[in-house]
């Protein structure tokens, strides 16, 4: 299928991608018509342009990470991230319409044939085909048109803006800046029955807005707020500020002309910067409008389909997109006059940029982007690359294209001599980008195809982790060897039919525990020889919002599932399997008890050694990652952050080493692991990675019951 993509350098290009994956919570819509934002798309357009100076200046957040990062990465690393992130291309767009081809299984009341109008940054694309969300999906009536209804999502934004304001009938409201959003507003409180005032620089925009009935129209000039408040007497009571401008001068003028306590809603894109005395003389209040309703941004609302009772929250964005639609049925707001022009997906790059351009050139109204049976097919065939023919070369097939994937696993997997044969799952844009710039030969339509590929050897599974088992188990009883990169399961049950599916197939199976690959950790456990010891393992892990999809129980397990099993792999690498696990975490009631990311973890081990980690999300970024220290009779090892090693034997202190380039075992693991699928020599025993997986769990288990957890072996499901 086409799809519009954008690069950081605001370069805009229609790419053939696969067609979308279907979650059980959302619906795939074949799009008819998408719409392009004159005001959040051309922001990021004009953002995209500036220079990186300009751009450094604007985000010092970002530098001072970069900065952070070339300390802790290096500097050579960290430019390769910088350019590979200025090249990236994204996915654009929010708002479309179009029709329902497949149901997700959880998703009740939207089926096959039905006609959707669609939201959601990151889901309602510009592209043929979309997957979105139940939540984010409105019905089309009969009688409204699904290219008026693809400004679903647009109205939306104008809509809440209203709510907020707490127009009621008769009010007098002011419109600040009348581009789309604007004129829609003007059209939605004439409709409220309204007494409606509308403001903008340009003249012709103003005149546009009288025409769909606005009662009164000014163009902004020395003696605007005079003119308003000389016909009020004493202002209006409501006013939206949906302009976009450089300086706060649409805030300052709102606040003038708003009447004793009234109220003002930021809709638009301007520096919020108010006199105190704007406010206080008039009691005003003041509101910032965050897109299209309650549930934007709520993970448990927009992905998971949870809706806010209608008796608590009247109206969620959703709900607000079926009042525009059915306002629309009712032939009671009229969108149509604001669709400026239609280009064919192909001839996006010349829509963005009217939408980029400046004076006469910008739209007053709304470009659509349409789509074609053509557009929403299979993407072209991508011509396979010709190689010489390798001697052993171990054919990829890789599952879930991420940002770790690319930027680590696929240049190890190179330098080990793999050979990039296919790789699919995840957002269509990804695979299409691995097919472009790393090197792969082909994309498969999906996961399924690449794992039942009879020209790929080993398949490499970097999805989100509750898909893991599923896929690992499925590629290992089709033949493939495996490479799954942490965790690789949620729970026993998974784990056991991994563990199965291993053993039955006879394949090679490994897990992304890469620290024991390093080199300076492997130095460490030959000095430390055998016997027992005292390990302890500092790990700040630095803080993940909670609306993160890694501490969602079903998609993520939690961070101590998800990556504290890195270091309790470390602790079995040097004290042997793990005999029981206690556990604490620090409060913190916005994640589940299981989910809790402060916490430490005390360990039992084979050898009758001990060992705590103690895995902190909070505290400062500047601190190195992580430190461990591991005693051992009279000896002594501390190993910081994979950069330098100390070792002391009794009251000398024997050698350091160090490097500048931070090694954590990534390369020599999938070396590893390449050499193991032409061997069929399994590199790390499966028992170790079931203990490693099981402890994880059981410092979950630790948690939730705050008992000692006892390890027992793990056993294949019959």
């Amino acid at each position: 299928m086409k799809q519009v993509l954008q690069s950081r350098s605001g370069l805009v290009v229609v790419r053939d991608v696969p067609e979308p994956q279907c979650p059980p919570g959302s619906v795939v819509v074949r799009n008819a018509f998408s719409a392009i934002s004159s005001g959040t798309e051309r922001t990021r357009l004009t953002q995209s342009r500036k220079s990186l100076l300009a751009r450094a200046k604007e985000r010092p957040d970002l530098v001072r990470d970069v900065v952070h990062r070339a300390r802790t990465d290096g500097v050579r690393s960290t430019r390769h991230l910088v350019q590979r992130k200025l090249a990236e291309e994204v996915a654009v767009g929010y708002s479309c319409a179009g029709e329902v081809v497949r149901a997700g299984s959880a998703v009740r009341g939207l089926d096959p044939g039905d006609r959707v109008a669609c939201a959601g940054a990151g889901f309602a694309n510009h592209a043929g085909v979309v997957t979105v969300p139940a939540n984010l999906c409105a019905r089309v009536p009969e009688g409204v048109p699904l290219d008026v209804a693809a400004l679903t999502t647009i109205a939306a934004i104008a809509l809440h803006g209203i709510r907020l304001a707490g127009v009621q009938l008769g009010d007098r409201v002011a419109v600040v800046g009348c581009g789309l959003v604007g004129q829609i507003a003007c059209r939605l409180l004439c409709a409220a029955g309204a007494e409606v005032f509308a403001i903008d620089v340009d003249e012709a925009r103003v005149a546009d807005a009288l025409d769909a009935g606005a009662d009164h129209g000014y163009t902004t000039s020395d003696d605007t707020a005079g003119r308003i408040l000389e016909g009020t007497s004493v202002g209006v009571d409501s006013v939206l500020v949906t302009a976009a401008a450089p300086s706060n001068d649409p805030l300052l003028l709102a606040a003038e002309i708003a009447r004793d306590r009234g109220a003002l809603v930021l809709v638009g894109d301007v520096p919020v910067e108010l006199p105190r005395s704007a406010l206080y003389e008039k009691e005003l209040s003041f509101r910032i409008s965050r897109s299209y309703g309650p549930g934007r941004y709520d993970v448990e609302y927009e992905e998971r389909g949870l809706d806010y009772p209608i008796g608590y929250v009247r109206w969620t964005q959703r709900r607000n997109m079926e009042c525009v639609l059915g306002l629309q049925a009712k032939r009671r707001l009229d969108l149509r006059s604001l669709i400026d022009d239609v280009y064919p997906v192909a001839d996006a790059a010349a829509a963005y940029a009217r939408v980029g351009g400046e004076g006469a050139e910008r739209p007053r109204g709304a470009i659509l982007i349409a789509y074609s049976e053509e557009d929403q097919g299979p993407p072209a065939a991508v011509e396979r690359v010709t190689r010489l023919p390798v001697e052993g070369a171990v054919r990829i097939g890789l599952v879930g294209p991420g940002a770790f994937a690319t930027s680590t696993l696929v240049p190890g997997l190179v330098e080990a001599g793999a050979q990039l044969e296919l790789v699919g799952g995840g957002a269509g844009v990804s695979s299409d980008a691995a097919v472009r710039n790393l090197g792969f030969a082909r994309v498969a339509e999906s996961e399924a195809a690449v794992i039942g590929d009879p020209d790929v050897d080993a398949v490499v599974i970097a999805t989100r982790h509750g898909s893991h088992a599923e896929l690992a188990v499925r590629a290992l009883e089709a033949g493939k060897h495996v490479f799954c990169e942490k965790p690789l399961a949620l729970d026993e049950e998974e784990l056991a039919d991994v563990l199965r599916a291993a053993r039955e197939s006879g394949c090679v199976l490994m897990v992304g525990f890469n620290r024991r690959f390093s080199p300076l950790l492997g130095e460490l456990s030959a000095f430390l020889g055998d016997g027992p010891g005292v390990m302890s393992y500092r790990v700040s892990a630095g803080d993940i919002p909670p609306s993160a999809w890694v501490h969602d129980l079903e998609q993520g397990g939690g961070r101590i599932i998800g990556e504290a099993c890195h270091f309790l792999d470390c602790l079995t690498f040097l004290g042997g399997a793990i005999r029981s696990v206690a556990a604490s975490a620090a409060g913190d009631p916005s994640l589940p008890l299981q989910a809790r990311d402060n916490v430490v973890v005390s360990v039992t081990l084979g050898d009758d050694s001990v060992g705590t980690i103690s895995y902190v999300a909070a505290g400062a970024k500047a601190l190195p990652k992580e430190r461990l220290e591991a005693f051992a009779g009279s000896r002594t090892g501390v190993l910081d952050d994979y950069r330098r090693l100390e070792l002391y034997d009794g009251d000398r202190r024997i050698r350091v080493e160090g490097s500048k380039q931070q090694d954590k075992g990534h390369r020599e693991e999938l070396r590893a692991f390449v050499e193991s699928v032409r061997t069929g020599e399994q590199p790390v025993p499966l028992e170790q990675i079931a203990n490693v997986s099981l402890a994880a769990l059981a410092v979950v288990e630790s948690l939730r019951t705050g008992t000692t957890v006892e390890l027992r072996p793990a056993r294949a499901r019959p």
